[in-house]
């Protein structure tokens, strides 16, 4: 179900001397929806076949469980607040819209993994209750618009802001949560605590290298330092996902020249940087490594760095020393056309009714604080393209 009202504010009376708003209108609205998209047959337990090798006497085909059954799995519903404004100004040269919302889910259906030892991964079910609140803004405006001239320039942003919570889980996944926090790995687990977001990075809290030899030295709960990590001791140390994002295109044509930029942005949260654990920490000596594998571990006491000695077998666990801010820039298209139309020299000397040269770049540059590989795990391209198109 879902219900909605506006209010035009411009065609109201005391706004007939300000001349400057072209459209002004409020919009509210409340609708709820439920998301069953779920194997129908997750509320049972399922079997599955597997051959075992039993040497002379051959194969023999052995069954196992595949899947936990859950006969109280049901529907996730969602319900959510809008509230909107459209406004227009200065003659059209200035518009946008404004949204913000609240989202209630209960019953939120998510995988609760399992530890190895169960046999299953994970299981579905409904875990529990979340809250999303934020705003979206997109403001269009045109630095120059002159059509005796054939000149026009806009300018198209947007910014969105998104909030997550936690409200409540099921003891179920408290428990698996439990289960998680207390094991190891160079990657954070994914875990839901009350209070924090969906996307909270959980590590050992890290006072970085020791001068001295080389090993890293930990932040028990309890305040003592240490050098033996213990998954106990996890902390929330910040979101994996942007506290603000967004995108700013522009347009600009002249004649028959136009040309389109798109940038996008996001900064506040944080990324945990696992390349550096993998390519340098935990990578292996005896194969082709990163530079930063010799060049930039500690050697002898009075180094500082940031990375642990190099003389250190114990792998890498999750430590806050890899979870770094994030501000990113990127100009994601660039894109060049030049169409000459009804030109009379091409037309009566070659036959030429229409020429169109097009010459487009995509991911032309990325600028972070983050200084990550990419591509390490699926194939990053920057890619360049141009098109010429002729009809007669």
């Amino acid at each position: 179900p879902a219900v909605s009202a506006g209010w035009n504010i411009r065609q109201e009376e005391f706004m007939d001397e300000v001349d400057w708003i072209d459209i002004l209108k409020l919009r509210v609205g409340y609708g709820q929806t439920s998301n069953q998209a779920v194997d129908p047959y997750k509320t049972w337990g399922r079997l599955a076949t597997r051959p075992y090798n039993f040497g002379p006497t051959g194969y023999v085909t052995g069954y196992y469980v595949s899947e936990l059954p859950n006969a109280e799995l049901g529907w996730e519903y969602s319900s959510t607040w809008n509230f909107g404004l459209d406004f227009t100004l200065l003659r059209g040269r200035l518009s946008g819209t404004f949204e913000y919302y609240i989202q209630k889910t209960t019953d939120l259906l998510q995988s609760v993994s399992l530890p190895s030892t169960s046999g299953v991964s994970s299981y579905m079910a409904n875990v529990g209750k979340t809250e999303n609140k934020g705003f979206e803004l997109k403001v269009t405006g045109y630095l120059l618009r002159d059509t005796e001239r054939e000149l026009i320039w806009s300018v198209t942003g947007s910014l969105v802001r998104n909030k997550d919570k936690i409200i409540k889980l099921s003891e179920a996944m408290k428990e698996a949560n439990a289960t998680l926090l207390a094991t190891g790995g160079a990657t954070p687990n994914k875990v839901w605590q009350e209070g924090d977001s969906q996307n909270a990075i959980y590590a050992v809290p890290s006072l970085g290298i020791d001068p001295s030899n080389g090993r890293e030295l930990f932040l028990k709960k309890s305040g003592e330092v240490t050098y033996t990590w213990d998954a106990r001791d996890r902390v929330f140390c910040g979101v994996d996902q942007p506290d603000y994002r967004g995108n700013i295109n522009t347009m600009f044509m002249w004649r028959d020249l136009s040309v389109n930029l798109s940038f996008g942005y996001e900064w506040g949260g944080q990324q945990y940087n696992s390349t550096l654990i993998n390519r340098v920490e935990n990578a292996d000596k005896k194969y082709n490594v990163d530079r930063r594998v010799y060049e930039d571990r500690w050697k002898e006491p009075g180094d500082r760095t940031f990375f642990k000695g190099i003389k250190e077998t114990t792998a890498t666990q999750a430590t806050s020393r890899f979870v770094q801010d994030e501000a990113t820039f990127t100009c994601q298209n660039l894109n060049i056309t030049y169409d000459l139309k009804g030109n009379k020299w091409l037309r009566h000397n070659l036959g030429i009714q229409t020429l169109t040269l097009k010459g487009d770049i995509a991911d032309l540059f990325r600028i972070s604080t983050i200084k990550q590989e990419r591509g390490t795990s699926y194939p990053f391209s920057r890619q360049f393209s141009f098109t010429l198109s002729v009809m007669f």
